[in-house]
């Protein structure tokens, strides 16, 4: 898929969801609350550094063991080829939107209506695409309940937005990186 198409789906389709969680809030009388800038931006970037972490030691260090083959299979044969040519521009970009589209909807209205786990495993099974990504969907759902704790522990949704954002931009930092190293 084309860069400049992939960016234009991914604004796309988190800004569908800004508008189901927004409309969702409304009617449900959900507040979504940023929380405490300092807190949240410390508290963010210290979880995304953790996070992307625990991802690189996935795809670089873990033992081989079956569900992490599978893991490291999906990088290589779906998220590598995908997002590995995409602009420093193109990171930012949709990690921004990934970031404030699904924590608006799955942190900020989802887990107040159905609780951490369910929102959670949602989060993981939507971020599933096919044979092989049931691993990673799993890996996903543990992702997303750290990011709904960080929502409950700070009060507000500013942390996990720039906890996921940051994280974001770095696992596709590095996919760049990775793809241009094996293409030279």
């Amino acid at each position: 898929m084309r860069p400049h198409l992939l960016v234009m789906l991914a604004v796309i389709g988190e800004a569908t969801l800004v508008v189901i969680a927004v409309v969702w809030a409304r009617l449900r009388d959900i507040s979504i609350l940023s929380g405490s800038v300092v807190l949240g931006v410390t508290v963010g970037l210290f979880a995304a550094s953790v996070l992307g972490l625990a991802n690189w030691y996935l795809l670089c260090r873990a033992p081989d063991v079956a569900g992490i083959v599978a893991i490291r299979r999906l990088y290589q044969r779906s998220l590598k080829p995908v997002f590995g040519r995409i602009s420093r521009r193109d990171v930012m970009i949709i990690s921004v939107a990934a970031g404030v589209g699904e924590e608006l909807l799955f942190r900020g209205v989802l887990q107040p209506e159905w609780g951490l786990v369910p929102a959670s495993l949602i989060f993981g099974v939507l971020h599933m695409g096919g044979s092989g990504t049931l691993v990673f969907g799993f890996w996903v759902s543990i992702m997303g309940g750290a990011l709904g704790s960080l929502a409950t522990w700070t009060d507000g949704l500013l942390a996990p937005i720039i906890a996921h954002t940051a994280y974001d931009a770095a696992a596709l930092t590095y996919i760049r990186w990775d793809f241009r190293r094996v293409e030279s």
